[in-house]
């Protein structure tokens, strides 16, 4: 499977979105993960603590021949012809977006862009219950018949903390650690069907 995370406006979760769909994907078959941001966060990521369970390179040490799923990072804002190269190789694209107009409007923007592509978006940085935040962004895609996920990633320290000790979220010392990476597996479950 070749999985493209992008998304129009930065600091949704696109890149804890590639590593962990990655990870899901890594239980299955051999999985690289390409680091498309200029920011290089899934590289940074990797080089912490232990590391990854999977290869993580920039685009010009890819050889993703040698693996049997591929995950790419992109650019935050990704433009038309590089958009195109990389989600033409694509069997999805995923589109994180977190609650909130701002995100949601830019989603919105970035569907254009996306016509004719294999993508879905997905609701990320959700707020913990009372919040109803996730449950009515879900209501805004499914009223606008923008494709998407029926899992949410929510929003939680667990996270930042896996990026610090450079391993992924199950292993991130935080008692909520076990219900995020159950998130990303609801997600990845999802993505396979």
């Amino acid at each position: 499977m070749r999985v493209l995370v992008t998304s129009l406006k930065g600091g949704v979760g696109k890149t804890t979105t590639a590593v962990h769909l990655a990870a899901f994907l890594q239980l299955r078959a051999p999985t690289l993960l390409i680091d498309a941001d200029p920011a290089e966060g899934a590289l940074v990521w990797a080089r912490q603590g232990a590391g990854l369970p999977f290869e993580v390179v920039g685009p010009e040490e890819a050889r993703p021949r040698r693996f049997e799923h591929v995950v790419i990072d992109t650019a935050g804002h990704p433009r038309g012809k590089t958009l195109r190269e990389y989600a033409n190789k694509a069997d999805l694209v995923v589109v994180p977006t977190s609650p909130g107009v701002l995100s949601l409007t830019s989603l919105q923007q970035f569907v254009q862009a996306l016509e004719g592509l294999p993508f879905k978006a997905l609701v990320t940085l959700v707020p913990p219950f009372p919040s109803l935040d996730g449950v009515r962004t879900l209501a805004h895609l499914k009223a606008r018949k923008i494709p998407h996920f029926k899992h949410t990633i929510h929003r939680l320290a667990a996270y930042e903390k896996a990026v610090l000790a450079g391993t992924l979220v199950q292993n991130a010392p935080d008692p909520r650690a076990a219900r995020a990476w159950e998130e990303y597996v609801l997600v990845g479950r999802e993505m396979l069907k």
